[in-house]
């Protein structure tokens, strides 16, 4: 899950950045609201984090803002106004409102719900070809034999199984999978799919595909 926060506050925003990453999400931090709306507009986010109080524009007009280029992606309030009207205000022009303080897990739980109310409602499991994917306790095994993956590693072969027989390019898993940080020339997308086509090896199947010029292609039936 790629998590776009929009929070002036360094403490909170890193709080919650560690918090994320800790469950295999790629996060990104915007400081205010322009920065959040042209984060949004440029880059594609499973959930948004927006904070109420913003320095340079109302949470209000920011979502609003954001719907215009990104229309389905959700977007969670954080504030510490509790008044009801406030919330459904805010309600009327966002998906999910939180009061401060807070609790991670909680935070963490409601992006899970708001990323399966999606276009696509995700399972936990994934089994293709003798791989088991389990995405909430980030288990991988083949033919039940754990496997042990770092996290880019899951996120990628979690992406890649979700698309099964697609062609995925570089670019599209760098956006997805990695921060818009990263190097768009970098070939840490081939270092990924290396190391996981040694993990996964397996005498009957070749499970990652690569596609001469177009990227890379999940499939079980590969013989």
């Amino acid at each position: 899950m790629k998590v776009l926060v929009i929070e002036n506050e360094q403490a909170i925003s890193s709080f919650i950045k560690r918090g994320l990453e800790a469950e295999l999400c790629v996060v990104e931090v915007a400081l205010n609201g322009v920065q959040g709306i042209s984060f949004a507009q440029f880059n594609t986010y499973d959930v948004i984090i927006l904070e109420f109080h913003l320095p340079d524009m109302s949470a209000s007009d920011i979502s609003v803002a954001i719907r215009k280029y990104k229309p389905s992606v959700p977007i969670l309030v954080l504030s510490v106004e509790a008044s009801i009207d406030i919330k459904i205000s805010m309600l009327a022009v966002c998906d999910d409102y939180m009061t401060k303080p807070f609790s991670l897990r909680e935070l963490i739980m409601r992006l899970k719900v708001l990323n399966r109310r999606g276009a696509i409602i995700y399972n936990n499991i994934l089994n293709s070809g003798g791989i088991m994917l389990d995405s909430l306790r980030y288990i991988v095994t083949l033919n039940g034999k754990k496997i042990f993956l770092r996290n880019k590693e899951f996120s990628l072969l979690e992406y890649l199984m979700r698309h099964e027989g697609m062609v995925i390019s570089r670019e599209t898993m760098l956006e997805h999978i990695w921060d818009t940080n990263t190097d768009p020339f970098t070939n840490t997308v081939d270092t990924h799919i290396r190391l996981l086509r040694k993990k996964l090896q397996n005498k009957r199947r070749t499970f990652i595909r690569t596609i001469p010029k177009r990227g890379y292609c999940f499939s079980s039936g590969n013989a």
